[in-house]
């Protein structure tokens, strides 16, 4: 473990609220990510650009997401005080506090959600994608192996919770700056139980979660 991912820890150490941890047997969950960048890791190197290869999902606020049961939240949330702690840090930036309402649905049923945050620049991908898993190499200008133009943003991809035994969050996030011409990856799977609180990170950007179950008609998380 670096000495950055230490200090965050320490960091939100006081104000992580210890619940019982349960199954997952609510109907709906709330989905609530913390999004940061690592400032100290503003010089780290990445290995080039890259795309993340994702599978079709749904933006949150638009029809489709809504009648899937997709429905964003703006209060109430439980990691507002963990947002706080970080953009007032000096060695973060808070990039995006977001929450949304989903169903609980299984490995065959559970759809990602798109995250795209922060500036948006241009790739150029390979015309065939299928020889890539999780990334694909990219570069800002068109070459005789890359003439697809693809925009991407300076957090890109997908997050995706579904339900088993136990809740699964899989993310599979790209941190592209454009002025060092380098992508950081994310892609983890966690098996989480309901209430807990996770912290993923690579050298240049994180994430905080945790999954909260709703229940009844009001929406009321445990």
């Amino acid at each position: 473990m670096n000495r950055t991912s230490v200090a965050l820890q320490i960091l939100l150490l006081a104000l992580i609220s210890v619940s019982p941890a349960s199954t997952a047997q609510a109907k709906d969950y709330l989905i609530e990510v913390v999004i940061f960048e690592t400032l100290s890791g503003r010089d780290a190197i990445a290995g080039g650009l890259f795309y993340p290869k994702m599978e079709r999902g749904l933006n949150l606020n638009t029809q489709a997401a809504s009648e899937a049961g997709f429905e964003p939240v703006n209060q109430g949330l439980s990691l507002t005080d963990n947002a706080a702690a970080i953009a007032a840090s000096g060695r973060y930036k808070l990039i995006r506090h977001l929450a949304w309402r989903q169903p609980g649905l299984d490995v065959d049923n559970a759809v990602p959600v798109r995250i795209s945050l922060g500036n948006t620049t241009a790739l150029y991908l390979p015309e065939n994608l299928r020889p890539f898993e999780g990334f694909i190499p990219a570069s800002f200008t068109a070459t005789p192996e890359r003439t697809r133009q693809i925009n991407t943003s300076t957090v890109n991809g997908t997050i995706k919770v579904r339900l088993g035994r136990f809740l699964h969050l899989e993310a599979l996030l790209a941190f592209t700056d454009p002025q060092t011409g380098q992508s950081f990856r994310l892609s983890q799977s966690r098996k989480m139980r309901s209430r807990e609180l996770h912290y993923i990170d690579n050298p240049r950007f994180g994430l905080l979660t945790r999954i909260l179950p709703i229940n009844g008609s009001e929406g009321s998380t445990e």
